[in-house]
């Protein structure tokens, strides 16, 4: 009996390892994105797709935005900015091959900020750095590889510190490859 109870329990472990293994197929996808923001892309898939964490890293105001009036200054240069935000995921038309998502979550840049009362002075520019939260609504394809999806996103990063309610809109379009099968 203890033999028979010593196989079966590492037995039905294994099993119950592959069956959660199974469900959650292509959990992690690292891509890249163009537009606002640009950059590099983690995407961590949980519940069989239907939710996921993205994590964006990259510049901040490079595409558009990049001179633009901020707390009685400018922004002139592009800045570094990181992004998390929790998705929701829905089948396009009930089929695999597409998904629309939406999320909410936060983002910090850091940002060079021209100050108009510095305009003369030998030192023009101070580094600024900001946080807030950001929301963004989107759709990902599955190309003929199912390791391989195109997606297109927008969405709307609103600063709550140092400058509450500054909004920069953030659209966007990349690639993602999923990487665990």
């Amino acid at each position: 009996m203890k033999k028979t109870l010593f196989l079966l329990i590492p037995a039905i472990i294994l099993s119950s390892v592959n069956l959660v293994q199974a469900q959650y197929d292509n959990n992690w996808a690292v891509g890249f994105r163009l537009g606002e923001p640009l950059g590099a892309n983690i995407r961590k898939y949980f519940q069989d797709g239907a939710r996921a964490f993205d994590v964006n890293v990259g510049t901040y105001g490079l595409v558009y935005n990049n001179n633009r009036r901020y707390n009685n200054g400018e922004y002139k240069t592009a800045g570094f900015m990181v992004q998390g935000i929790y998705l929701f995921h829905q089948p396009l038309f009930g089929k695999d091959w597409g998904h629309v998502y939406y999320g909410f979550g936060g983002q910090i840049n850091s940002r060079r900020h021209f100050p108009d009362a510095w305009r003369f002075e030998s030192v023009k520019s101070v580094s600024k750095i900001s946080l807030g939260p950001t929301g963004t609504a989107g759709a990902e394809f599955k190309l003929p590889s199912p390791q391989l999806a195109f997606f297109i996103d927008a969405g709307v990063y609103v600063e709550a510190l140092p400058s509450p309610f500054f909004l920069n809109g953030q659209i966007s379009a990349g690639l993602r490859v999923n990487m665990v099968k």
